[in-house]
């Protein structure tokens, strides 16, 4: 402040206007600090066969991201979001896959997955190590590989959950990724639903 000839109040306000932006982080502890972007590509060029998980595309980046199953339960009762994406029937249940993915042991991305019981059951989708290849890996030799998918993207503020989860700084946008995974039949057999720190992403897409 004496550097500069500002005023205490003066120069808080402009840490301020600078978090607000994006531009620095508060360390607790230690200050603030600029914010370096350097985004894990996330890239979904390759098409569904080389997609072997709902991350997968992330994970082959190099980014050194470990992904942390936080539990698998083998048959729940879906909420009506989840029931219409999958066409579920009244009373059909799901196996649900919960996944924290981080970078250098911050969290970046927590992702939860909904596979029809009746597909999982049976399957190591409902363990806890599913195996190599993942969801998709799984599904495909059970008889019912994805070859599509659909995505809808949204950019939104995050709820005090997800604060917590990704251990963000409030104020901070999240991207929130709706993946629906569609048989040859076009039979949906796994929708996902993702949130991204938006401070820690690039999404790249070819559009032909």
């Amino acid at each position: 402040m004496s550097t500069y000839g500002v005023a205490r109040m003066t120069a808080r306000h402009g840490l301020s206007m600078l978090k607000d932006e994006g531009l620095t982080v508060t360390r607790h502890g230690s200050g603030v600090f600029v914010r370096a972007f350097e985004p894990i590509v996330r890239d979904t060029t390759g098409g569904p066969v080389d997609a072997s998980t709902v991350t997968a595309e992330i994970d082959e980046t190099g980014a050194g991201l470990t992904v942390r199953t936080l539990g698998v339960t083998a048959e729940a009762e879906p909420s009506e979001k989840v029931r219409t994406a999958l066409g579920l029937s009244d009373g059909a249940s799901v196996t649900v896959r919960e996944r924290l993915h981080l970078r250098e042991r911050k969290p970046v991305l927590f992702a939860t997955s909904y596979v029809p019981s009746a597909i999982a059951a049976g399957t190591p989708i409902a363990d806890e190590e599913v195996g190599p290849g993942g969801t998709h890996a799984r599904l495909a030799e059970a008889g019912h590989a994805p070859v599509r998918f659909r995505e809808d993207v949204v950019a939104r503020m995050p709820s005090i959950e997800e604060i917590e989860e990704l251990r963000i700084e409030p104020g901070t946008p999240v991207l929130s990724v709706t993946r629906t995974a569609y048989t040859q039949d076009d039979t949906p057999v796994e929708v996902s639903y993702v949130v991204l720190d938006a401070g820690e992403f690039m999404l790249r897409y070819d559009i032909d």
